[in-house]
């Protein structure tokens, strides 16, 4: 990027471009989770098979993100960053046009590539024209950007999937797709790709790791379905396994890697990496459980579902520029731990939750995962982006959005895993207890079979009525307390991460570049 550091005009609009392209991307990560249900009834799907609606989106996101730094320096960031969007666009049409699911996850997979160099581009041309002094400032702002899209999802996507159906919530991505090329091509200036732009592509390596990302992600979604010791599963962690220590190999043989591990050695950077991995793992889980909890269970409709995630998200936005001025002024270690504390929080509170909680005690958890959030995110990209050099921006950016995507695709499958063992377990003790003819089982069949009486049921109508009503309800009390223990198992993951937090540095001198590699770059 040839910007001079003087033009503060131009860091702005590279700003503005960039938010507008990331809030499209991130609007589609949370639009989709609130219409699952829909397109579950729509394709006669189970929870198995439609969370491949969102880990495939996370997949294609995950793969194509290490190509970023490559693209880079044969396209330069503007062209990446337009195709990138133009690519977003073409899938947003494809999921719309969908007419089975298969086709459907497909088409998800081709958005992702799109969206997949989107972030890390985004967060590289910031990065670049942002001195590291600004730089958690400008990424707190361009984080209100990207809070805007999955603020807005669940409610958007409630109304668009309740009056248009679920179709309607990837055509929203066309009208913005189209304004954002043209803001990319009116004030984007042209750059020039990088001096290595005919370096040769790491095929065995790109080859390798996505073997990796396949074979773990299919396993763990087909755990449950398949069972954990079958043939299928310890076949895909045996590739999994195989393909991860051949990645390591390659990567560590070859001159032009697809990722530069050898970003690791920073030692701010790995610790920013670790928290990333736990706070996704369970976070991208915990968002895919509750809307499901709240439709299925609670029987809230898309648009309640989605009115009642919005003030949450809108509390990250708010936050996130004051987490941003603290990291720049006091360090990103403080409020990374108040954040990771508070989202633990979030999910320990809805261990509890049933289909009669409240409207606000569903609310108030998110209203704290809000401010855990805001408190989080911008700290720990801060410090992630400052202890490298800034040369190495784009790079470091695709491995911290790849741990992110790959880490939050494991908690999806690992928490949904979670719901259906314990689905499992739940039903086998609740079977018991009504087989034993448990008291509390016994007096409810009567209270039913009495109102049924009452409404004009013979006795023995009644009786096999109210046997099949209580085995109904049996069952959905077993799937809630499944609910409930993996929300729990998702809060104890958070906590973990306050771990690696505790080496975050406390002052932003601790965690700015300190090699001679960083400095030339800073100061060139």
């Amino acid at each position: 990027m040839s910007a001079p550091a003087e033009d503060e005009r131009y860091r702005w609009q590279v700003l503005g471009v960039v938010m507008l392209g990331t809030v499209m991307s991130a609007l589609d990560s949370s639009i989709v989770n609130v219409s699952l249900p829909s397109m579950m009834a729509s394709f006669g799907a189970s929870v198995d098979d439609i969370e491949w609606v969102v880990t495939g989106y996370m997949l294609g996101f995950s793969t194509f993100m290490p190509l970023t730094a490559w693209l880079r320096d044969r396209l330069g960031h503007r062209r990446l960053y337009m195709i990138s969007l133009a690519i977003f666009v073409v899938g947003s049409l494809l999921c719309g046009l969908a007419w089975n699911l298969p086709v459907l996850i497909a088409a998800r997979v081709i958005q992702a590539f799109g969206g997949g160099a989107i972030t890390p581009t985004g967060m590289a041309m910031i990065a670049e024209v942002f001195p590291p002094k600004e730089r958690g400032r400008a990424l707190g702002i361009w984080g209100v950007g990207v809070i805007v899209g999955p603020a807005l999802g669940p409610t958007l996507g409630g109304y668009l999937t309740q009056t248009l159906g679920w179709r309607s919530i990837f055509d929203i991505n066309l009208p913005i797709g189209v304004v954002g090329l043209l803001a990319a091509s009116r004030l984007l200036r042209p750059d020039r790709p990088a001096a290595s732009e005919h370096r040769p592509f790491d095929w065995p390596g790109f080859v390798t790791l996505t073997t990796f990302l396949v074979a773990l992600l299919y396993g763990l979604s087909k755990g449950n379905h398949e069972g954990w010791t079958s043939p299928l599963i310890v076949g895909c962690g045996l590739v999994a396994a195989f393909s991860l220590v051949a990645f390591l190999v390659v990567e560590s043989v070859t001159t032009h890697r697809i990722l530069d591990l050898g970003l690791l050695r920073h030692g701010q950077f790995s610790v920013a990496l670790a928290v990333v991995a736990v706070r996704s793992t369970a976070l991208f889980g915990g968002v895919f459980l509750l809307p499901l909890f709240m439709q299925s269970h609670m029987g809230l409709s898309e648009v309640r579902t989605g009115a009642l995630l919005l003030p949450g998200a809108l509390v990250i936005g708010a936050l996130m520029p004051v987490s941003g001025r603290l990291a720049d002024r006091f360090g990103p270690r403080i409020p990374t731990v108040v954040g990771l504390a508070l989202t633990a929080l979030f999910m320990f509170m809805y261990r509890r939750l049933d289909p009669d909680t409240s409207l606000w005690g569903v609310l108030a958890p998110t209203l704290i995962r809000g401010v855990g959030l805001g408190l989080l995110v911008t700290p720990v990209t801060t410090a992630a982006l400052n202890a490298v050099p800034t040369s190495r921006a784009g790079m470091a950016s695709s491995l911290m959005n790849l741990v992110q995507q790959v880490s939050g695709s494991i908690g999806i499958a690992a928490l949904a895993s979670v719901l259906g063992r314990r689905t499992v377990f739940h039903q086998s003790v609740v079977g018991e207890s009504l087989l034993a003819g448990s008291s509390v089982w016994t007096s409810r069949a009567a209270e039913i079979a009495h109102h049924l009486r009452d409404a004009g049921m013979s006795p023995r109508d009644a009786a096999l009525a109210a046997g099949s009503i209580l085995a109904r309800h049996a069952g959905a009390t077993a799937s809630v307390a499944a609910f409930d223990d993996a929300f729990l198992v998702g809060s104890g993951v958070v906590l973990v991460g306050i771990v690696p937090a505790m080496f975050l540095a406390t002052s932003r001198k601790a965690s700015a570049p300190k090699d001679t590699d960083a400095l030339r770059a800073l100061a060139d």
